[in-house]
């Protein structure tokens, strides 16, 4: 069951064991950012901190930060960095203002809010949104197939990927107690009570042996791997904040770094596609060593950046998965879960990044068809009803009327809308529109009137015709929903999969759906469901797109 909600006071002195702090956190000392304070950028271990080291990179001549980091009337910026092992390493710098900018997930900026919104002038002010993780991140579950099991059980997560657990708390029928640890994967590995934990991707396959934990060599018995933000990837995101009186002291420095960032995230996509990063080099800076250059290079295959056009649909408040959509959802899941009493004011992203981005030439991303439509059907249709129930993710259900063949926008807004949320949210995984039938007409033929097999063979051929053209009717729908929003849709995501009365509600008896035992039962007998399902072991159907 979810923990009640705490007291601010509970939380202030939980914080520094949550977010990995030093022993010392509540003892920070806050300074003044002096007006000529340097702009210091912070990288962590993370993968999108390949491409701020890649900017530094002066061998051959003058760095794309000494090329581009510039105010509007051409004064240089002279950008340095400081390497940090975590990510919660950085807030004595912060604060002292030794480095006026820090790294964060959504999540973690609420997590922050009562230490930095203490004082005006460390207020955090998101200015730069790096991208989300991509494949970086997993969900390993003990003795499960799936991730609707979460439903009403516990996760241990740390705060740098709880934005996946809070997720996944929606996602599920109850809501599930979510443990903020220290050490997500050892809390897993000593409690055989704990089902779920979030852990970065070379973790879960420490702790699941590379399929399913034996218990030897560092796994955990029967842990497997449910879903990985191949599927969940745009979950969570890594971003910049600057402090307030330091954005107040400094606006065209900010202003400038942001501009050069961006022009750095385009140069570094363009020589990482000429295979001309030195991601040796990347490794010192980032882990501290050159020789774990393929670590390095795992960390950045597990990101995605998100161009121009991402940055400004994150700063704006109306877009699916902005800064405020996510911080917004976030916080609801908090207060749910009982991690935070009441929603935290944050500030929004201010900078105006069409303007900032006017020397860039790629400004939108291309869109491509992310999976083989025609491979992701087959594979959903090979599944038997438990396999789909595993591999759900998330799903929405409708219902209709006897002999419906329409589903008007109006009728099933909200529904349509939460459907393609879910889509958006788990981009890397199928949205399945699944529909089914009623089936008491065929029960009445079958037993009462003992049809032949051949009418048997007919009437169910003809039922899952009849829910394939419901599923399209409702596909049709869902798009107008989409376009009626002004929603980019990925046809190549959308699988349609008329079940007939394959999958009763009521399950079967004796080889037969079994008769629905009240009224209601047979009103939720006639339903769509779109389900979104995770495809990422099925390597024909998915191309990620983690890179430009």
């Amino acid at each position: 069951m979810p923990h009640p909600a705490p007291h601010a006071s509970w939380l202030g002195a939980c914080l520094a064991a949550l977010l990995a702090l030093p022993a010392a956190a509540q003892d920070m000392p806050v300074r003044d950012c002096r007006a000529d304070a340097a702009p210091v950028l912070p990288l962590v271990p993370a993968g999108h901190d390949a491409l701020v080291a890649h900017a530094t990179d002066d061998l051959l001549g003058p760095s794309i930060f000494d090329r581009v980091a510039r105010t509007e009337d051409g004064a240089e910026i002279a950008l340095t960095t400081r390497g940090f092992d975590s990510y919660a390493a950085q807030l004595p710098a912060y604060l002292a203002c030794d480095m006026p900018f820090m790294r964060v997930t959504h999540a973690q900026m609420t997590l922050l809010a009562d230490q930095t919104g203490a004082q005006d002038q460390t207020r955090m002010v998101p200015v730069f949104f790096y991208g989300w993780s991509n494949g970086a991140d997993a969900v390993v579950a003990r003795g499960q197939t799936g991730v609707q099991a979460l439903s009403g059980a516990a996760i241990a997560t740390d705060a740098v990927r709880l934005d996946l657990a809070l997720q996944l708390a929606q996602d599920v029928a109850e809501t599930p107690e979510i443990r903020l640890v220290d050490d997500p994967a050892a809390s897993f590995a000593e409690d055989a009570a704990l089902p779920f934990t979030v852990v970065p991707a070379p973790v879960a396959e420490r702790l699941t042996a590379g399929s399913v934990g034996t218990g030897a060599e560092g796994s955990v018995a029967e842990a497997r791997q449910v879903l990985t933000t191949t599927s969940a990837n745009r979950v969570i995101g890594d971003l910049l904040v600057v402090r307030q009186d330091y954005l107040d002291a400094n606006p065209e420095i900010v202003r400038g770094t942001v501009r050069a960032l961006l022009k750095a995230e385009e140069l570094f996509r363009e020589d990482a596609k000429k295979q001309v990063v030195d991601f040796a080099r990347s490794a010192e800076m980032v882990l501290g060593d050159a020789s774990r250059e393929d670590e390095m290079m795992r960390l950045w295959r597990g990101v995605e950046t998100v161009g121009l056009a991402g940055q400004v649909d994150w700063a704006t408040p109306t877009a699916p998965r902005s800064y405020r959509a996510v911080v917004n959802a976030g916080q609801t899941a908090m207060v749910e879960t009982g991690l935070i009493a009441a929603a935290v004011p944050l500030a929004d992203p201010p900078l105006d990044y069409a303007s900032l981005g006017d020397d860039i030439w790629d400004k939108r991303r291309v869109q491509t068809d992310s999976f083989d439509q025609d491979a992701a059907s087959a594979a959903i249709r090979a599944m038997s009803n438990d396999e789909i129930a595993e591999n759900t993710i998330a799903a929405v259900t409708i219902l209709f009327e006897p002999n419906q063949a329409s589903f008007p926008v109006d009728d099933y807004r909200d529904a349509f809308e939460e459907a393609l949320n879910k889509s958006r949210v788990y981009a890397g995984a199928v949205l399945s529109i699944e529909a089914h039938s009623s089936y008491l007409g065929y029960l009445k033929g079958v037993i009462q009137q003992d049809w032949p097999v051949a009418r048997q063979k007919r009437e169910l051929a003809s039922l899952r015709n009849t829910s394939t053209a419901r599923a399209l009717a409702v596909r049709d729908a869902l798009v107008a929903t989409a376009d009626e929003l002004g929603l980019a849709v990925d046809d190549s995501q959308i699988t349609i999969n008329g079940r007939g009365i394959e999958d009763p509600l009521g399950g079967f008896c004796d080889n037969l759906p079994c008769p629905p035992k009240t009224e209601q039962e047979w009103r939720e007998s006639r339903r769509v469901l779109f389900r979104v399902i995770g495809m990422e072991s099925e390597a024909e159907v998915f191309t990620p797109l983690n890179e430009w």
